[in-house]
């Protein structure tokens, strides 16, 4: 039988690995020496700087997660180029816009997931993250006209949709439909 300590290290082993490759990147040398030095890096950082375990209770599914990264890449490709002719046209910048969305997930880590990935595409920002209720507040760039702040509300509620489709639980993946009415 496992004990509690080697059933910690097991949990954290996927950190330690990606805080691992983080140096061997910075590094620049794959060699075994800095391989060894990162991996006994990563061990001194987690034992520092304990995270908290983050609770998942989830199911990984292929399908949805692989719809989730191409509209994720599709989006940010197309928020760039609309950035990009913003900071380019000759009129004045738009009006942003400060929205509340609520969203139907309170699991922290698929919250932090949505959050980051909204923040990432071009000309959304998160400002605020409620986990408790289950609200962002987000910065949107170009906020000129109510269709422009509903669309970037609907941008949000849809981000959210896929990320619970790809990493929710059942009942996440219900109450997610229920709140909208089978959003995406």
């Amino acid at each position: 039988m496992m004990t509690r300590l080697g059933r910690g290290v097991l949990t954290r082993l996927p950190v330690v690995v990606a805080l691992t490759i983080v140096w061997v990147l910075l590094w620049g040398n794959v060699g075994p020496i800095t391989v060894l030095g990162g991996a006994l890096a990563a061990l001194l950082v987690m034992i520092v700087f304990p995270f908290p375990s983050v609770s998942w209770d989830g199911r990984f599914r292929p399908v949805a997660a692989a719809r989730l990264v191409a509209t994720f890449f599709a989006d940010l490709v197309v928020a760039s180029v609309q950035v990009a002719w913003i900071a380019v046209r000759p009129t004045a910048p738009p009006r942003s816009a400060v929205i509340r969305v609520q969203l139907a997930t309170r699991s922290e880590l698929l919250l932090t997931i949505t959050a980051e990935l909204i923040s990432l595409v071009p000309g959304s920002l998160l400002i605020e993250l409620d986990s408790r209720r289950g609200i962002i507040w987000l910065h949107l760039l170009d906020g000129s006209t109510a269709a422009k702040v509903e669309r970037g509300r609907a941008k949000a509620l849809a981000q959210e949709a896929r990320v619970i489709a790809a990493l929710g639980s059942d009942s996440e993946m219900t109450a997610c439909r229920q709140s909208v009415g089978g959003r995406p």
